[in-house]
């Protein structure tokens, strides 16, 4: 009978944990309710107003004519070239919804008592100043970079130079790099190694490119010379007497220009010749 008597205690106890247990859970479950609600619906309002400021950034950028005059001005095509397909007003507007909707989740998080949400929220916007200081370096450095690119191009293919737009791209890319390397470091990414990388390469190609043109590239790099003055002098058409023989200039490249004979056939010449030698001719007509 005593041990009965014990067993039923235990069992009454043991009941008792569990209706205890049950009671707590209910009552934290009731306390968590209103706040997942309220949570809730700080989420639709705080969406509703993203969406209002989004919308109201689109509109002031059309209506002011600020996408007219970036697209004028070549900063759309800069942009579209960067990976932003849409209009400058449209981007800024989803920007500011995304940064906007991150306060409001982290105002939720909080009413609702989920410190996990909370923290990485709270994480994340410390962490957007500078994340944003980035994008823009980077947005900036590619539109210069861009910039100096096309004049680059522009400039070397007026004077007739067939590998104008490999140069303008390998300094559209040293370019990029450099404005990377800024961009990391306010990220408080370690760019030590990268910068060490940049400057070995940029001292390796400097020399490469002083022993050719001091040894190996020596004629060529007068025969280059001399094609720029060739291109002003030498039109395309132009008669002229190489060799006892009249001839008609078919182009100038960098490096040699062609001829072409009355037969049908061609000579190539190096430009050097062609400024250094007297030579008679006609203009072309």
């Amino acid at each position: 009978m005593h041990l009965l008597a014990q067993d039923s205690l235990s069992f009454s106890g043991f009941f008792s944990k569990i209706r205890e247990a049950l009671i707590k859970m209910s009552e934290n479950f009731a306390e968590f309710i209103p706040q997942l609600l309220l949570a809730v619906v700080l989420l639709f309002l705080g969406f509703m107003v993203a969406k209002m400021l989004s919308k109201v950034v689109c509109t002031l950028f059309a209506r002011l004519g600020i996408d007219s005059l970036l697209e004028k001005s070549g900063v759309t095509g800069v942009l579209n070239r960067a990976g932003i397909k849409s209009a400058p007003g449209a981007f800024v507007g989803k920007l500011l919804f995304w940064i906007a909707m991150l306060f409001v989740v982290k105002m939720a998080a909080q009413e609702a008592s989920i410190k996990d949400i909370s923290d990485i929220v709270l994480s994340i916007i410390a962490f957007m100043p500078n994340a944003i200081t980035a994008a823009l370096i980077m947005l900036v450095g590619f539109v210069v970079a861009d910039m100096i690119k096309t004049a680059v191009f522009g400039s070397l293919s007026a004077a007739g130079l067939s590998y104008a737009g490999t140069l303008a791209k390998v300094i559209f890319g040293f370019i990029f790099i450099l404005v990377l390397t800024v961009a990391l470091a306010q990220l408080n990414i370690q760019t030590e190694l990268l910068n060490a990388t940049v400057m070995i390469v940029l001292g390796a190609l400097g020399l490469a490119l002083a022993l050719c043109m001091g040894l190996g590239l020596k004629d060529m790099a007068r025969s280059i010379v001399s094609g720029v003055y060739s291109r002003d002098i030498y039109q395309v058409g132009t008669q002229i007497e190489y060799e006892g023989e009249l001839m008609k200039v078919a182009g100038v490249g960098p490096v040699t220009t062609k001829l072409t004979r009355p037969d049908g056939g061609f000579v190539i010449v190096p430009n050097e010749k062609l400024i250094t030698e007297p030579v008679r001719g006609r203009a072309a007509e």
